[in-house]
């Protein structure tokens, strides 16, 4: 019994050594295997810090040079302040385009640093049909940015009438 006592010792304490050292590498191995992924996951968020950095050192360049053009872009669109003058103007294009109008004013809205200030108007005209054309052609050549939401003619005798709402943009 003696001998095979020390046999089994001898092949199992190299046997337990062997499958300690096994488990312990199926650990270590694992462990690593995250710590790689873990790794992988830093230089990957690195590497986006890095290109966001560059792309807002990029972004600030160009807002230099894009703030020589702003006074450029502010004269296209007239303030709020300026668009008080907008139903004289309206009645300056009427009567260069010898039509009859009678316009009013609706809600505002006030701009901010995503969206355009804009005031609701409406017009009532009347006149010849060409001039009532013309009337809209001068009016889209002014210097105001309209946007038209209807446009309604109806006829009425040997003139026509015509009813527009839209909407006047400022900064």
């Amino acid at each position: 019994m003696n001998f095979k006592k020390r046999l089994l010792i001898n092949i199992g304490v190299p046997l337990g050594i062997c499958l300690f050292l096994i488990i312990a590498l199926f650990f270590l191995g694992s462990d690593i295997t995250n710590q790689t992924n873990k790794i992988e996951q830093l230089q990957g968020n690195l590497r986006y810090y890095i290109e966001m950095t560059e792309s807002l050192a990029l972004l600030r360049q160009d807002s230099e040079k894009a703030k020589h053009y702003l006074p450029e872009l502010e004269s296209i669109l007239p303030t709020r302040d300026q668009l008080v003058a907008f139903p004289s103007d309206l009645g300056i294009i009427a009567r260069q385009s010898k039509v009859e109008i009678n316009s009013s004013l609706g809600q505002e809205s006030p701009g901010d640093e995503k969206n355009l200030g804009k005031i609701e108007f409406t017009v009532a005209g009347q006149g010849e049909f060409d001039n009532l054309l013309n009337f809209l052609t001068l009016l889209k050549n002014s210097r105001y940015s309209i946007k038209i939401k209807t446009l309604d003619f109806s006829r009425q005798g040997g003139n026509f009438k015509a009813l527009l709402t839209g909407q006047v943009f400022s900064f």
